[in-house]
C-alpha cells in the first residue's frame, strides 16, 4: 500500500471525527443542537497478541451530546457472562474486571483508559476469543464494540505510540510534541515514518531535509531511517523536535484534533522519498533511543530478521490529541434585503450573515451551532425557501410539520466564515396585496459576538420594480437534509467518528 493511500485511511477520518467534535469547548447553550448526552468508544475492534506477552489496548469515551452524561458504565463482558479468565483481562485503574462506573461526563469530555490482555498459552480454546466493551448512561446502552482477541506465534512489527496529553496554548503560541515510539513485536521494523497532521488552526513545524508536506491530509511526513528493534523505544532527539504552531489568527473556542501516527516503510519507499528530496538542505530529524535490545532477553533478540510484515496491532500506531485554543472575536453581522416588487411579482432575495472578523468563526458542534433566524414580512407567500433553512425560530426550536406559509425561518451556518466571509440564503416570494409589516434577519453568532448593535438587520418589501431580488436564481449553499432540529447533523459526526473507529491499516509501504 503506498504511503498516501494508508494516510488517508488513518489519519483522514480522525481529522473528519475531529471537525465533527472540535467546537465541543464552546459552553453549552440553551440552544445546543442535540440536548441530550451521546456517548462513543474510539476503541479497537481487534487485538493481536504474541504469544507469552501482554497488550496495552488504550481507548477514549467522549461525551458528544450538549449536555452531561451522569451514572455512566464501561462494561466489560462476553456475553451475559465475564471476560473469559484465560485471556489474562486486568481492567484499568480503578475499575473492576467487569466496570467502570462514572458518576458523570461532562458534555464535550473525553476520557482515557486503557486495560491489558495476556492469554494464557495453556489454554487451547483462547486462539481467537471476543468480548464486548459497551457505555451505558443511566442503564441505557449508547454504543458496543465487539472487540476480536487473536494470539498469535507470528513474527510481526508492532509499533506503538506513547499517549500525548490534551494541551492548552494561545494564539501564536507553539510546543513541542513529546514523541515516544516503541517496537512491542518480534521483528524489526523498517524505517520510520512520522506523520504528524492537524485541523486548520494548527500548523506542524518540521522543517528538516528528511520531512515534506502533504497537502492531500494537511500533515507533514517525515522519514526516519533508523529501525527499531524488537522492545527498543526511541523519543526524538532534543535537537531535533518535532512541533506545533496555533495560528495568530485561529478561532476559538475550539479543540482542535492532532494526530501523530508512526508506521513501518519498506525500502522501495524511502528510496522514492530520497529521490523526490534530493538536493534539500538542512538538519535531519533523527531519533534518541531509550532502551537497548538487550536489556529484553535473548528469547525478543534472537527474533531479529527482516521481515516486514503488516504491523500487529495498526490502531495504536495514531495518537491522538486535543490542543484547547480560548476564545477569539468574530463578529457577526446580520445581513438584511428587500423584496422589490409590486402585487403579483414573484421575486427573490439572500439574506443571512457576514463575519466581520478579525478572525474566522468556530467549527459546528453538537453543543451549537451558527444560525439566522429570519422573520418574512407579511403578506408576502414564500414559494421556494433555501434548503438550509426550516420553519423555526432556533436550531433547538424547529417546526417539521411548518409549510411555506411560516414567517419564521432558522437557517444554519455549517461552514466556519473566515474574516469577511458571507453565508446568505435565498428566499423566493410572491408579494400580495395588502400592508407589509417589516421582518427581519437576527444571525446567533455564540460566544464569540460580543457586539450585537448589528445583530439585527431589516426585511422589508419595496413597492418599487427592478433592484435586488426580480426572479435571481436560487444557489444557496449545498444542500443539506435538515431533520430533527439539526440531529441530521449530529448524525454526520457520529458517522465520522465511528469510521474513524472503524480504520484498519497497513504499516507496510510500497
Amino acid at each position: 500500500m503506498r504511503l498516501r493511500a494508508l494516510l488517508r485511511r488513518l489519519v483522514l477520518p480522525p481529522v473528519a471525527a475531529g471537525l465533527a467534535v472540535s467546537g465541543l469547548a464552546l459552553p453549552a447553550q440553551a440552544d445546543a443542537l442535540v440536548g441530550f448526552p451521546v456517548l462513543l468508544l474510539n476503541i479497537t475492534d481487534t487485538v493481536t497478541v504474541l504469544d507469552g506477552q501482554s497488550k496495552s489496548v488504550k481507548f477514549d469515551v467522549y461525551n458528544l451530546g450538549g449536555v452531561d452524561a451522569k451514572n455512566v458504565v464501561i462494561g466489560f463482558a462476553d456475553g451475559p457472562g465475564p471476560v473469559p479468565a484465560d485471556l489474562g483481562f486486568v481492567p484499568p485503574a480503578g475499575c473492576s474486571v467487569t466496570a467502570c462506573k462514572l458518576d458523570k461526563l461532562a458534555a464535550g469530555e473525553r476520557r482515557n483508559f486503557s486495560f491489558t490482555v495476556r492469554p494464557d498459552v495453556a489454554s487451547k480454546t483462547n486462539l481467537t476469543s471476543h468480548f464486548d466493551v459497551t457505555t451505558t448512561v443511566g442503564g441505557e446502552e449508547h454504543d458496543k464494540v465487539q472487540l476480536t482477541v487473536v494470539r498469535t506465534t507470528k513474527k510481526g512489527v508492532d509499533l506503538e505510540l506513547a499517549d500525548i496529553k490534551d494541551m492548552r496554548l494561545n494564539r501564536g503560541q507553539s510546543a513541542d510534541l513529546p514523541v515516544l515510539v516503541k517496537n512491542t513485536g518480534n521483528t524489526e521494523s523498517g524505517p520510520l515514518g512520522l506523520v504528524v497532521a492537524a485541523q486548520p488552526g494548527i500548523q506542524p513545524i518540521l522543517n528538516y531535509r528528511n520531512c515534506e508536506s502533504d497537502e492531500d491530509f494537511g500533515g507533514i511526513v517525515c522519514v526516519i531511517d533508523e529501525p527499531l528493534a524488537p522492545g527498543e523505544s526511541a523519543t526524538l532527539s532534543p535537537a531535533t523536535p518535532a512541533k506545533i504552531k496555533v495560528g495568530v489568527d485561529a478561532p476559538g473556542p475550539v479543540d482542535y484534533f492532532t494526530g501523530v501516527v508512526a508506521v513501518g516503510l519498506t525500502d522501495k519507499y524511502v528510496a522514492a522519498f530520497a529521490k523526490r528530496n534530493a538536493g534539500k538542505k538542512g538538519t535531519d530529524l533523527k531519533l534518541q533511543k531509550a532502551m537497548s535490545v538487550a536489556a529484553l532477553g535473548d528469547d525478543i533478540a534472537d527474533g531479529l530478521d527482516k521481515g516486514l510484515d503488516d504491523d500487529l496491532n495498526p490502531a495504536d500506531n495514531l495518537t491522538e490529541f486535543m490542543v484547547k485554543v480560548g476564545r477569539s472575536d468574530a463578529d457577526s453581522k446580520a445581513i438584511g434585503g428587500v423584496f422589490h416588487g409590486t402585487a403579483g411579482d414573484e421575486v427573490t432575495v439572500k439574506v443571512g450573515t457576514q463575519n466581520l472578523g478579525p478572525t474566522a468563526t468556530v467549527p459546528l458542534s453538537t453543543k451549537w451551532v451558527g444560525y439566522v433566524h429570519v422573520k418574512v414580512p407579511a403578506n408576502v407567500r414564500l414559494t421556494e425557501v433555501d434548503k438550509m433553512c426550516l420553519p423555526g425560530t432556533s436550531p433547538s426550536k424547529v417546526d417539521l410539520d411548518g409549510k411555506l406559509d411560516s414567517r419564521d425561518w432558522v437557517c444554519l451556518v455549517i461552514g466556519q466564515l473566515p474574516k469577511g466571509g458571507k453565508s446568505l440564503f435565498a428566499f423566493q416570494a410572491m408579494i400580495q396585496e395588502g400592508s407589509h409589516d417589516a421582518g427581519f434577519v437576527q444571525v446567533d453568532g455564540g460566544v464569540q459576538d460580543t457586539k450585537h448593535k448589528n445583530d439585527r438587520a431589516a426585511l422589508t418589501v419595496d413597492d418599487g420594480t427592478g433592484g435586488e431580488g426580480g426572479g435571481l436564481a436560487i444557489t444557496g449553499p449545498s444542500a443539506l437534509p435538515l431533520a430533527g432540529g439539526g440531529v441530521a447533523l449530529l448524525a454526520a459526526g457520529v458517522i465520522a467518528f465511528r469510521f474513524a473507529r472503524r480504520r484498519r491499516i497497513v504499516t507496510v509501504v510500497e
